[in-house]
């Protein structure tokens, strides 16, 4: 297990609702279906990282509900950090 995988275990152990968790080198990206949860992620990776911000974005949805010319939007929050 490489010790990115490690980070992103113990991150989804942290009991902060989360809807993925994406390390990479020493980035991390926890995307969140609101934005309360992100700024707890904030506070969370501020311990051990340098939180880098907060954005809103729009994801496909998993269900289309519309046609594929125009897909389903879910609106989400990304925290991005960098480790120390």
């Amino acid at each position: 297990m490489t010790t990115q995988e490690q980070m992103a275990e113990k991150l989804t152990k942290s009991g902060i609702p989360h809807k993925e968790i994406h390390c990479y080198g020493s980035q991390i990206v926890v995307t969140s279906w609101s934005r309360d949860a992100a700024e707890k992620w904030a506070m969370l990776l501020t311990k051990f990282a340098k939180v880098r911000g907060i954005l809103e974005a729009l994801d496909e949805a998993k269900v289309n509900k519309n046609t594929m010319l125009l897909p389903s939007k879910v609106k989400i929050w990304r925290t991005y950090a960098r480790l120390a």
